[in-house]
């Protein structure tokens, strides 16, 4: 009876334990959670691994890097007031930590230094190896009377900051393993070449799966002004994304309608401005091919785009401003061209 007991409790840890995985198999999965973006999974999986008992197989250098991936995860769910608290724990756990620079962007690092410089510490308690040794005591009754002293005072008490507990932490329900981000927006654009200068009204709409994502936008307006692009995107960090895909451009001259394909090759990099709510961007690109209709021929173009987008807090509402610039030619003729755009953008972002 008892064996039969034994090979029922066996077989019932057996699939428990391979569900709930050790600390370390936690830890890779919310790491790599954190990589692809999915920072509500990332944010849920930390917190497991910092609450028990997964917390009790950590050494205090895993939980100073879980609690360092857990506040930029935070940072980026738009949870300021979370991700200080956290950055408060890995203080009090690891007053010497720095995160790595080489995998969190500058707004993460500098909001830990800042977390850093507003907790003060009362006292410092000597570290063990400078303390000097205490010589063996003497039996008093080794000694003469006269040499009998009144024991030393005790030493005086060390004042040290209060560690507050870290809270217990949230069991989450199981978090979806993929997530998708869907944003769809309006916007206006003024755009202005040597020749014209005409305004147009369109979309653009992007899908986000984990680190791909691909964005659409057209627009159309006076004179004839019909402009469009595709861009597939790989984001191998947060702050960094790579996109390549056409653009096209027509409108109506002097000289009849001129069209303009670019196949665009190009970088962006994402920065906080002012907390989590203000961001800017920037970006460069260069044609891996041009084409133009009038006159007929072939050539080269490249441009930058800088912009700045106001996201407003819990809501799934943003604005968005940015001006670009590009140049193009083509090779064998006097053709050249230099446009400007300006555009407004308002959106939705739906996860």
């Amino acid at each position: 009876m008892r064996l039969r007991f034994v090979v029922l409790a066996l077989l019932v840890a057996t699939p428990l334990r391979a569900q709930t995985g050790s600390a370390s198999d936690v830890m890779a999965t919310a790491v790599g959670a954190y990589r692809d973006l999915e920072f509500d999974r990332a944010a849920s999986l930390l917190r497991r691994v910092l609450a028990a008992p997964l917390a009790t197989e950590l050494a205090d250098t895993a939980r100073a890097r879980a609690l360092a991936y857990l506040g930029a995860a935070e940072h980026y769910r738009g949870q300021p007031d979370s991700a200080i608290a956290v950055f408060r724990r890995l203080v009090e756990l690891a007053p010497d930590a720095q995160p790595d620079t080489l995998v969190f962007p500058p707004e993460v690092t500098e909001l830990y230094h800042a977390v850093r410089q507003s907790m003060t510490v009362v006292a410092v308690r000597p570290r063990p190896d400078t303390v000097p040794a205490r010589t063996p005591p003497v039996a008093r009754d080794a000694l003469p009377a006269a040499t009998h002293l009144a024991p030393p005072p005790p030493p005086p008490p060390v004042a040290t900051a209060p560690v507050q507990a870290p809270p217990p932490a949230q069991t989450e329900p199981s978090a979806p393993a993929t997530r998708v981000t869907v944003t769809v927006a309006g916007l206006i654009t003024n755009v202005r070449t040597g020749s014209i200068a005409g305004t147009a009204a369109g979309f653009e709409s992007s899908v986000q799966f984990r680190r791909l994502a691909i964005a659409v936008r057209y627009a159309e307006g006076g004179r004839d002004l019909v402009e469009g692009s595709v861009a597939l995107r790989f984001m191998p960090t947060s702050w960094f994304s790579l996109q390549a895909g056409p653009h096209a451009r027509r409108y109506t001259t002097l000289f009849g309608a001129e069209r303009v394909v670019t196949w665009r090759l190009g970088g962006r990099g994402d920065f906080a401005l002012v907390g989590s709510s203000v961001r800017g961007h920037a970006m460069l690109w260069r044609a891996l091919a041009l084409a133009v209709n009038v006159p007929p021929g072939s050539g080269s173009a490249s441009g930058a785009e800088f912009g700045v987008r106001l996201d407003l807090g819990s809501r799934p509402v943003w604005f968005a401003l940015a001006y670009g610039i590009d140049e193009a030619q083509v090779e064998g003729a006097s053709w050249r061209q230099n446009v400007k755009t300006l555009t407004l953008t308002a959106g939705l972002r739906r996860r």
